[in-house]
């Protein structure tokens, strides 16, 4: 991005900085903030899943609308049990079952909703409870077992009234009595939006929004612990919550304190959880793979590395069954995570520390040289979370050198140093308070190779130009069509101000494709004020005379930050092509985008 574009984008990042709240990444540094009983069990486990299934799978959706048909749910093999066997095999120790998504559709025959549940599916699988079969299967493979309600609901003619906050409730207190132990909640962070609402606006829809605390979360908290005491509430914001680690690619930032904000303002002990579905989607698409092992470990790194729980998004397939590939690699991930922890390079070591005030230095001295390429460090978090930085060294000459440093530590952190024979190693951990911790592991990690990596599926773009744009103070449109993920295309012209939805391209192939699709990358700037988040998609064989092709919107885009593939309903052949970004993040006054791709 050269000249006035970066200029544009600079702009409009500003102008996102503005308008979207960042999330708190850091915390709170605060020693005499400690954990509950629930959040030590929570953070002992450190890798989980989140299973989505329903009706999405069946629509090729990721955020259903509210109105798909339950005749369209019709596994030939639907077995939860199948699911928790490969989810054990990763070495996931709890499970959280979406049991009701943005769509309404429920996985269980509540006695609230009979109509868009399984008590309304096709035979044979009429009135099957998933909630029971999966909460039944955790118990008898050892896995712990939670429920994920979505508290926006795009079926329910009643949402964004007082009515719902009552069903809401209800199908809570459903989940608590009926199903054993629960030990986690999940409160999605998508609230409000466009949607069926029972048939409003002659089924076409409408946006609704929802006031300040109105699904009473306080409330919500309160009747969980009650109810389940070793439960901890994603998205709670208060005593016994996690908090997102904000994105949903599995990377926990390098520094967390636990200590953080309520919405009474108190602090709580709230730790880091790292979502990211084990495929591009959270749920099935046949399009899609499994993320190969190497960006398995890389995530592993990244959150159980750094104090967070590890949480992989398992997608069960269209015959209800988790696919041979997804099992796979759950399994491989599963062997390389067992095979991680096995091993103890430290054991038998002599071990010597010194305390300086709030200055812990740890020195240890193998019985023989060992090969190793990572320190395993864990505080007593128990007594609160005290570390703030440490550095990994080893002797040079007279002194020590540092191979390996970081900031905080918490429930776990790993280190990773260069691979080498290692006889003497010491730690050094600075504190805002005395640091208490347990002793100090060295491990292996085994290299592998990412095996994955495919080459691209893509048309070549090397003919293509852009022949129209509704826009007529924009000249970036080519930033949508040059390769570069990078540039932008946007109607966020500097003098003119930003241009609203619906905004549109046009562009000529060269020559006639044949297009099954289309490839939408949103922008990377980490700026989400403009990112399209709805769209239409028209071809041409002349660029005279257009015919829709696909509309809809890219569900959770704001939150997964990814490259998003749109399957046409059959192939089309055409030499032109017009994107249209119909509602964009923020408010909504100017689209932005980075790539569009054909397939």
């Amino acid at each position: 991005m050269k000249g006035n574009a970066l200029k544009i984008a600079s702009m409009v990042c500003a102008a996102c900085a503005a308008t979207v709240a960042v999330a708190d990444r850091s915390g709170t540094p605060d020693a005499t903030v400690k954990p509950s009983e629930a959040h030590l069990q929570y953070q002992s486990r450190e890798i989980m899943a989140l299973v989505h299934w329903g009706l999405n799978p069946y629509t090729n959706q990721e955020w259903g609308f509210g109105n798909a048909p339950v005749s369209k749910l019709t596994p030939a093999k639907l077995d939860p049990a199948q699911w928790v066997r490969a989810m054990k095999a990763a070495e996931i120790k709890s499970v959280v079952l979406v049991a009701k998504h943005h769509d309404g559709f429920c996985l269980w025959p509540s006695r609230y909703n009979k109509d868009y549940s399984m008590s309304a599916v096709p035979p044979p699988n009429t009135g099957r409870n998933i909630v029971r079969e999966m909460s039944d299967a955790c118990r008898r493979e050892g896995l712990k077992f939670g429920v994920y309600l979505s508290p926006w609901d795009r079926h329910q003619g009643s949402y964004a009234t007082p009515a719902y906050v009552d069903y809401f409730f209800a199908q809570w207190n459903e989940i608590f009595d009926d199903y054993g132990e629960i030990c986690e909640i999940w409160l999605d962070g998508a609230n409000g939006g466009t949607g069926w609402y029972g048939g409003a606006n002659g089924g076409r829809g409408e946006r609704r929004s929802i006031p300040k605390d109105y699904y009473r979360k306080g409330e919500l908290l309160a009747l969980m612990h009650r109810k389940h005491p070793n439960a901890v509430a994603f998205g709670g914001h208060g005593d016994w919550s996690t908090t997102w680690c904000g994105n949903e690619r599995g990377v926990s930032p390098e520094t967390w304190w636990c200590p953080r904000g309520g919405l009474d303002g108190k602090l709580y002990w709230q730790p880091s959880e790292a979502d990211f579905p084990l495929r591009r989607g959270w749920f099935y698409h046949a399009n899609e793979r499994p993320k190969s092992l190497a960006r398995l470990v890389k995530i592993y790194f990244e959150t159980v590395g750094r104090g967070a729980v590890m949480n992989i998004g398992v997608a069960p397939d269209t015959n209800g069954q988790v696919c041979e590939a997804d099992v796979k690699r759950l399994a491989e991930f599963g062997e390389w995570v067992r095979d991680f922890n096995s091993v103890d390079y430290a054991a038998g070591a002599k071990v010597s520390e010194r305390r300086d005030g709030n200055t812990l230095t740890v020195e240890l001295e193998l019985p023989k040289a060992a090969s190793f390429n990572c320190v395993d460090m864990k505080e007593k978090i128990a007594e609160g979370q005290r570390v703030a930085s440490f550095s990994v060294e080893i002797p040079a000459g007279d002194g020590w050198k540092c191979i390996a440093r970081g900031t905080t530590i918490g429930h776990r952190r790993l280190a990773r140093v260069p691979s080498a024979n290692y006889s003497r190693v010491r730690v050094v951990l600075e504190g805002i308070a005395e640091p208490q911790i347990f002793p100090i592991a060295f491990r292996k990690a085994r290299g592998v190779t990412d095996e994955d990596l495919q080459s691209p599926d893509t048309y070549s773009k090397r003919d293509w130009k852009i022949v129209g744009q509704s826009c007529p103070y924009t000249n970036n449109a080519k930033g949508a069509i040059d390769g570069n993920y990078r540039t932008l295309w946007h109607t966020h012209p500097i003098k003119e101000g930003p241009q609203r939805p619906p905004q549109s391209f046009s562009a000529d192939c060269g020559k006639e494709l044949v297009m099954h699709g289309f490839d939408y990358v949103p922008r990377l700037d980490g700026c989400k004020h403009g990112m399209v988040d709805a769209y239409e998609f028209h071809v041409s064989s002349d660029g005279k005379s257009w015919t829709k092709v696909a509309s809809g919107e890219f569900g959770n885009i704001e939150a997964n930050t990814v490259k998003q593939r749109v399957t046409f309903d059959k192939p089309v052949k055409a030499r032109y092509f017009r994107f249209t970004g119909t509602h964009s993040l923020g408010k909504n006054d100017h689209v932005a985008l980075a790539e569009i791709d054909l397939w």
